[in-house]
């Protein structure tokens, strides 16, 4: 059989089959495999460099949305405490303007009573001679003579009087 003639042939080709093994064996551990392996080393330190910065600048983050929100709570508190002083200001400014008005009508009250008061008593006085004027004319035609205007004045008086 033609296939048991190559057994001859076949023990030196497994000879330097396992030669050629050993070869690259010893080649690819002493060359290609410490290449390999820096490469993957370098890659892995890459990575967890890179991790470790992504955890630094999230703690960043953090840290700055932190500070961001204390700085919107800080404004909005700064922000009603003028709100509430500026209703303050205002309320003290109208009740201020409230009184200076309240004064000032009341000025004006006294100021127009006391006009009032002194047309009442021109008008009086006025009404006065003019019923001394009357009392004496109508003396004058009820009597044909003419009074004294005292004696006229004291009448208006005397019945004003009552």
């Amino acid at each position: 059989m033609p296939q048991l003639q190559q057994i001859d042939t076949f023990l030196s080709q497994v000879v330097w089959l396992a030669i050629a093994f050993v070869v690259l064996f010893v080649v690819l551990r002493t060359i290609a495999l410490p290449k390999i392996q820096a490469t993957l080393e370098a890659r892995r330190d890459r990575i967890e460099g890179d991790l470790d910065r992504a955890q630094t600048l999230r703690q960043e983050a953090e840290q700055v949305l932190a500070e961001y929100e204390a700085a919107m709570a800080e404004g909005r508190d700064r922000a009603q405490a003028a709100i509430r002083d500026a209703v303050e200001d205002g309320k003290a400014r109208a009740a201020k303007a409230h009184e200076a008005l309240a004064g000032r009508l009341a000025d004006d009250i006294r100021h127009a009573e006391t006009r009032i008061e002194t047309a009442r008593d021109e008008a009086v006085g006025n009404i006065r001679e003019v019923a001394v004027d009357v009392v004496q004319a109508a003396a004058q035609r009820l009597i044909g003579g003419r009074i004294a205007r005292k004696s006229a004045a004291d009448a208006v008086d005397a019945v004003a009087g009552r």
